[in-house]
Parts: C-alpha cells; sequence; structure tokens
C-alpha cells in the first residue's frame, strides 16, 4: 500500500478533527501522506518522533494561496498543527498546537519542528 492512505491505521479522534477541518475549510483534502510505519518513515527521511507514526497527522496538497489559507484558519481554529510545505500542508494533532515550515530542509522533506 506504499504512497495509498492508510485510514484504518489512524487515530480516530484524529480523523474526526480532519473532517471537521476539512468542513470548515470547505475545499476537498487530497492526502499524499497519513499513517506511515517506522521503517517507511525512515526510508523517506521523517523525524523520529513524526506524527505520521502514531495516525496523528496527513499532508494534504495545497494548490493555491485561497485553498492554503483556508486549511491554515481551519485547524488552527481546532487546535491542530500546520506545517508548510511548498505545495502541501502538513496538519497534526500533537500534544502543543504550532506552526512550522519545511522551507530550511526542503530537498530532505523533513520539517524543522517535526
Amino acid at each position: 500500500m506504499d504512497g495509498q492512505p492508510v485510514f484504518h491505521k489512524m487515530n480516530p479522534a484524529f480523523l474526526q478533527l480532519l473532517d471537521k477541518c476539512r468542513e470548515l475549510a470547505g475545499v476537498p483534502f487530497v492526502i499524499t501522506s497519513s499513517y506511515r510505519s517506522p521503517s517507511k518513515n525512515r526510508r523517506i527521511g521523517g523525524s523520529v518522533g513524526s506524527m505520521h507514526l502514531y495516525g496523528r497527522a496527513v499532508d494534504i496538497q495545497c494548490p493555491d494561496g485561497v485553498t492554503r489559507w483556508r486549511i491554515i484558519k481551519a485547524a488552527t481554529s481546532l487546535g491542530l498543527s500546520v506545517g508548510v510545505m511548498r505545495s502541501a500542508l502538513h496538519i497534526d494533532n500533537r500534544e502543543i498546537p504550532i506552526v512550522f515550515d519545511y522551507y530550511p530542509r526542503y530537498g530532505e522533506g523533513v520539517a524543522a519542528e517535526e
């Protein structure tokens, strides 16, 4: 199932928040990454403590600035964390919400704060 969302391994409370986030944003979510096994996370260069490992994170395609704004506004209003990538957003429900970017390490695909 490499490259496919793995919803059966996702945290149910996070999925409910994500659905509410989609509803508030009013845009479809194209999910490019969800749960990751430890081996996949290592293979793609994910951080050791990635929320993807716990089924509490997704990456969502974000084709334009209006879509990006809608998703960020909805996610932060729900207490979700947001990571900004060039053409996607990372959304998770870590204990203390933050907003961060992937720009310093873009080529490696690893967030500075994740």
